[in-house]
C-alpha cells in the first residue's frame, strides 16, 4: 500500500508563496466554510490557484486565519479557512 506523501500546514502555503512569486500555479483541496451561515458545500478541488495579497486584518474580521488565492479556472478571487486545507499539490497537509 503507497502511503501519501505529508506536508504541514505552514510549509505548504510557505511552497504556495514561492509559486505564486514565480508566476507558476498550484493545486489544492480544502474543506468549505461559512461561518456567518454555519454551512459547507463540502470540498473544493483547486486545480490552478496562485495566492493573492491577504485583507488586512482590520478590513476584515479574521483574515489572520484565512488563504486568499485566485482560482484560474474560474477567474476569480476566493478565499478559504487556513486549517481548512487538505492537500496541496497531491500531499496530505497536517497541521502540528
Amino acid at each position: 500500500m503507497n502511503e501519501v506523501e505529508t506536508i504541514q500546514l505552514y510549509e505548504a502555503i510557505k511552497q504556495m508563496r514561492l509559486l505564486s512569486q514565480q508566476e507558476k500555479t498550484f493545486s489544492f483541496v480544502h474543506a468549505t466554510w461559512n461561518r456567518d451561515t454555519m454551512t459547507t458545500n463540502g470540498l473544493r478541488h483547486v486545480e490552478h490557484a496562485r495566492l493573492r495579497p491577504a485583507a488586512k486584518s482590520e478590513e476584515l474580521v479574521n483574515s489572520d486565519f484565512k488563504m486568499f488565492y485566485f482560482d484560474e479556472d474560474l477567474n476569480e478571487p476566493r478565499n478559504c479557512w487556513q486549517m481548512l486545507i487538505m492537500y496541496f499539490d497531491g500531499k496530505k497537509v497536517i497541521l502540528n
